[in-house]
Formats: C-alpha cells, sequence, structure tokens
C-alpha cells in the first residue's frame, strides 16, 4: 500500500501510487472479527471499506494495521478493493490458519479448532462465489447450450 504522512499522523493510505505517498506494508489483525470481515470483503460478500491505524497509539511504531471502521485513528483506504482481494483473501486465511497453528502448539485445542473451522468457511465462500459465476448467471436465468463463461 502507498501512505503519506504529516509528522507522525497517517494522512493518506492507498492501494495504488499516490502522490508523495510511499509504498510500506500495512499488517493484519490478530483478532478473529476484523480477520472475518476482510475475508468477505475479500471476496466481494461485504461493500465495507478497507480501513487502517498506526499499530502503537503513542506514535513509538510507525507500522500500520488494518481495521474496521470505527476505529479511533483509522484512515479509509484509497483505491479499488478488487485490484487487492486475491492477496487479501490469499494472507487473511493464511493468517486464521497461522492462528489456529499457534493456538494448537500451546495446547489450546479448542481456539486451534475454532481458527481452524473460520479458515474452512472463508475457503467454502471462495467456492461457492467461484460457483456464482455460471453460465446461468452470464446468461440472466436463460438456459444456453455450449457457452461457458
Amino acid at each position: 500500500m502507498w501512505v503519506r504522512r504529516e509528522g507522525e499522523q497517517v494522512e493518506l493510505v492507498s492501494l495504488a501510487p499516490a502522490r508523495d505517498a510511499h509504498p510500506e506494508e500495512v499488517l493484519l489483525p490478530c483478532d478473529s472479527e476484523p480477520l472475518i470481515q476482510l475475508g468477505k470483503i475479500s471476496l466481494g460478500s461485504s461493500r465495507a471499506g478497507l480501513y487502517a491505524v498506526s499499530l502503537t497509539d503513542d506514535g513509538s511504531d510507525h507500522r500500520l494495521v488494518l481495521c474496521q471502521r470505527g476505529w479511533e485513528g483509522a484512515v479509509r483506504i484509497s483505491g479499488a478493493v478488487s485490484s487487492i482481494a486475491e492477496p487479501l483473501y490469499g494472507k487473511t486465511r493464511a493468517a486464521m490458519l497461522a492462528a489456529g497453528r499457534e493456538q494448537r502448539a500451546a495446547g489450546n485445542q479448542d481456539e486451534a479448532a475454532q481458527w481452524s473451522a473460520m479458515a474452512r468457511q472463508l475457503l467454502m465462500a471462495k467456492r461457492a462465489s467461484r460457483r456464482g459465476r455460471s453460465v446461468r448467471t452470464v446468461s440472466g436465468g436463460l438456459p444456453t447450450l455450449g457457452k461457458h463463461s
């Protein structure tokens, strides 16, 4: 992502290059609720916008993390989400699986199972969204012979 700062404050976060903005890595959250929301956004099943916020309140850490609307200090990310949908989906699912592995290694089998279930639900939602692009969808519900999208 591209970030423009004014002093310590983030002024702009963009998915595309912007004037006076520099490329920066934006981290994924480690909480289940925002990860589920990011998964929905990546699949196009949510029209919620993407937001980013500084990792620490005191500004000592200049890294940004994706967050939900309404978080204090959140800046809306400009640009078309479709341009990053596939990598966002992949990274979100990988984060869910990694959290499950960490919980399993710590001996928390119930939490590990919850993270794994969330990752599986995201995978199933992606498969379902692909099925939505069928010939019937393309043809407006009218049967067509020999045509595929």
